[in-house]
């Protein structure tokens, strides 16, 4: 006899923004020729990312709405605030590596050029793993009998939609294997006004 303890919540929500879209999509056009790349040195992956670069902060403000929401719904006294934006372009055979957000609060996505039918949303990984890895092998542990320790989630989502989800849980984006791009907005959510807490730590 078991019993499963601490389920972890994502929030779903959906802003419907074709002019951001359309912005992120001239952006995205603006440099698509170029070798410029904002990976930070020690992420393995290959993706299009503005996370080191310039991208328009004036663009947080799209969000109040949906903040707003949330805090309502997870019961958050304090006004959330988003530090840090970027955009993540995929081009074709395109990634992202399995990561978190630490020590980040919270931390959305935002799938704003995206089919349903031609590509994948992010993979959540079950933060038991990294533990139960450490701790025992193969050899040493009945794999079949905890499957559970090392399920992935992927929710379904639809382009518009914007997933919110606890920083420390490790996620990953799977290649993409439509010719087709796909950009999603990222951005890390504090308590505190202009605190600054790094992605990837």
């Amino acid at each position: 006899m078991y019993t499963d303890l601490f389920p972890t919540r994502l929030y779903k929500y959906n802003l419907q923004a074709p002019d951001l879209r359309q912005s992120m999509l001239d952006r995205y056009a603006s440099w698509k020729d170029h070798s410029m790349n904002g990976t930070p040195e020690g992420w393995s992956c290959d993706v299009r990312t503005e996370f080191q670069g310039a991208f328009p902060q004036e663009i947080k403000k799209r969000y109040d709405d949906v903040l707003r929401e949330w805090r309502d719904e997870f019961g958050l006294f304090d006004r959330p605030y988003i530090d840090e934006i970027w955009m993540n372009a995929y081009e074709q055979s395109q990634f992202q590596e399995s990561h978190s957000h630490l020590p980040g609060f919270f931390s959305g996505i935002h799938y704003l050029v995206y089919d349903p039918e031609e590509h994948e949303a992010t993979t959540f990984q079950n933060p038991q793993d990294s533990i139960h890895s450490f701790m025992f092998d193969d050899e040493f542990l009945d794999g079949d009998i905890n499957k559970h320790l090392c399920e992935n989630h992927t929710p379904k989502v639809e382009e518009g939609d914007i997933i919110l989800f606890p920083s420390h849980l490790k996620h990953f984006v799977k290649k993409n294997d439509s010719k087709n791009l796909r950009i999603t907005i990222s951005f890390n959510i504090n308590r505190i006004a202009e605190s600054t807490r790094r992605v990837f730590s």
